[in-house]
């Protein structure tokens, strides 16, 4: 029966006090349990809900042999009541209360949603959904608004006693009572990255902290094989609609596991989570912003949604990111032959990998041209060149027939590498992986060519130490000096300067061996010039002063060897910044630079 100032309904069953007390020491005991809970419940209060005994609670068996849902409790009270009203989603309804009467509301909801449910006088209120789940416990009993952030699609019976005489107004809204947070409209970039690791199953999730109050905002991942879920409360009630269909062995139809939305949130973050690929899966990190999956079958695409939760706002639930993801094999890249080919390093710590196939008649080739040269007949090689993009450090493994027959580690640099004695119609794997831990995120491209003819047709020849040094700086020119290419073909150099910002960082801060170093360079935000000068043959050290640079300015500056017909290959950048102090220098120079 309904008792006034109280929000719960008391037993039929005589409690002794032996019983009471054990009641207290397990209520006590669970809860310590729960201390450390990342995510607040759906009222910032809960306590007496215990996430990890939901399922259990609503299909196990209790002593007696009797369904332990609270669905006898809820006919004990509906039998009692037969003033029964209908309730309607943004309908309000004025009605008049005796004191200590009492009233039973219907309220259908047919999409799940945020609920809030206001009274406009203190009453005591008692909400099960479903004919079964005692929501109730998750409300103070003196609030006069009600807030479910996600509530189920079913029935919602609202067992309602005034506590005085008077008219009570009743409205069921399908909104949460933050969703106006300015912050909502604005544009939220979050990235996500992810690594596959197809041969145990496992996929690591990461993604950015929430720029919106990021001290309070927790995190839920959404995870499956359907489709996008743009909607959290959607979600839970897939979720919700699987976990029935899963527990519910010799229950009955109407028995539901408890709150759900409790269950999901008050579940302690594990680092390490088995997903079931076949339905949806919600997982709740807390404040952390990394999560290990298990169980995640290859040749599938996964969907992740990223959800933040405002613990601070009523558990108000917003969109953060999401992603599309193949769960496949890295299968490898087919090169050809005297072609730079680049790709992604798939993944927060992914591979690359690519394959060439040594083509028959290769060797014919290389004996007809040694003839009408005059060159002694060389065997068959292979011949590598490594552009690691974004300057950071690759490991590269070369396997043939599955045999590893090369290791290479620490690569930062373009690096060349020969294969001596190979046979025509063999296969050659390039398998590429960041070098350590720190290399994970910066290791993004990765930058291959191969050739069996011992130079590249296409490619410029680096020397052997590609640095470019600084000679001499004033306060708008500098002098600059690199080696001289060992390739004997006509070649010429361009020297290209980029204006680095002062305060903000920048993506050619490092070297990049990838970029576009050809016509479209000119396109860059930060380009600042470029000249070509041809290469002198009598010196095996170029040198080039650039002019007209702004007195204390940082730039970065590339030199490029190129060859008429082909690619450019870029020397390692340098980074320098003009003198503050010019009162003695002519600051305009009568050389003006040339453009290609």
């Amino acid at each position: 029966m309904l008792q006034g100032g109280t929000t719960t309904f008391t037993s039929p069953l005589v409690v002794t006090r032996p019983q009471l007390i054990l009641l207290v020491v397990v209520n006590a005991a669970f809860s310590i349990c729960f201390v450390e809970a990342d995510i607040a419940s759906a009222t910032d209060d809960f306590v007496g809900v215990l996430a990890n005994t939901l399922a259990e609670r609503g299909y196990g068996v209790d002593n007696g042999g009797g369904n332990r849902c609270s669905a006898r409790k809820f006919q004990a009270i509906a039998n009692a009541i037969d003033d029964v009203e209908d309730l309607e989603l943004d309908v309000p309804v004025n009605i008049a209360f005796d004191t200590h009467q009492k009233k039973r509301f219907l309220l259908y909801i047919n999409t799940s949603t945020s609920l809030t449910i206001n009274f406009s006088q203190q009453v005591v209120r008692k909400i099960y959904f479903n004919q079964t789940i005692n929501l109730s416990r998750s409300f103070k009993s003196d609030q006069g608004t009600v807030v479910l952030p996600c509530a189920l699609r079913g029935q919602y019976d609202i067992f309602v006693q005034a506590r005085q005489r008077g008219s009570i107004k009743i409205e069921a809204q399908a909104v949460h009572p933050q969703s106006s947070w300015p912050l909502l409209n604005r544009t939220h970039y979050i990235s996500i990255r992810t690594q596959n690791r197809v041969r145990k199953r496992q996929m690591i999730v990461k993604w950015d902290k929430s720029k919106f109050d990021f001290h309070a905002v927790h995190y839920c991942l959404v995870v499956n094989t359907r489709q996008r879920q743009l909607n959290f409360c959607s979600a839970v009630n897939d979720y919700f609609m699987r976990a029935v269909r899963h527990l519910n062995v010799g229950a009955s139809a109407n028995c539901y596991p408890g709150s759900l939305m409790d269950y999901i949130w008050l579940k302690p973050p594990e680092r390490t989570k088995k997903i079931d690929p076949r339905s949806i899966n919600i997982i709740c990190t807390g404040s952390h912003t990394q999560q290990l999956l298990r169980g995640v079958l290859p040749n599938h695409t996964y969907y992740l949604d990223v959800f933040g939760v405002h613990t601070r706002r009523q558990n108000l639930t917003f969109h953060i990111a999401s992603m599309e993801v193949d769960f496949n094999r890295t299968h490898p890249v087919s090169l050809r032959a005297n072609m730079l080919t680049m790709k992604k390093i798939s993944g927060l710590h992914g591979v690359q990998v690519f394959s060439f196939k040594i083509p028959t008649g290769s060797f014919a080739t290389i004996y007809n041209q040694s003839r009408a040269s005059a060159m002694p007949t060389t065997a068959l090689q292979l011949r590598y060149l490594i552009l690691p993009c974004g300057g950071s450090e690759i490991d590269a493994k070369i396997l043939r027939q599955r045999r590893v027959i090369g290791n290479i580690s620490g690569i930062y640099r373009p690096t060349y590498i020969r294969l001596s004695e190979v046979q025509e119609g063999e296969r050659y794997i390039v398998r590429f992986t960041p070098s350590n831990e720190d290399e994970m995120l910066r290791a993004n491209k990765v930058g291959l060519a191969v050739t069996t003819n011992g130079i590249f047709k296409y490619l410029p020849e680096l020397p052997e130490n590609i640095t470019v040094f600084e000679l001499r700086t004033r306060c708008s020119l500098t002098t600059i000096a690199w080696y001289s290419s060992p390739d004997n073909r006509t070649m010429r150099y361009c020297i290209i300067v980029f204006n680095l910002p002062q305060r903000n960082r920048s993506s050619i801060d490092y070297t990049n061996y990838c970029l576009d170093f050809g016509k479209r360079v000119m396109q860059h935000p930060l380009f600042d010039s470029i000249k070509c000068v041809e290469r002198t043959k009598s010196s095996s050290l170029e040198t080039h002063t650039i002019f007209n640079l702004t007195p204390g300015e940082t730039y970065i500056i590339y030199v490029t060897a190129n060859l008429s017909e082909g690619k450019p290959l870029p020397y390692q950048s340098l980074r320098i910044t003009m003198n503050h102090q010019c009162s003695y220098e002519i600051l305009e120079s009568r050389e003006q630079p040339s453009y290609y």
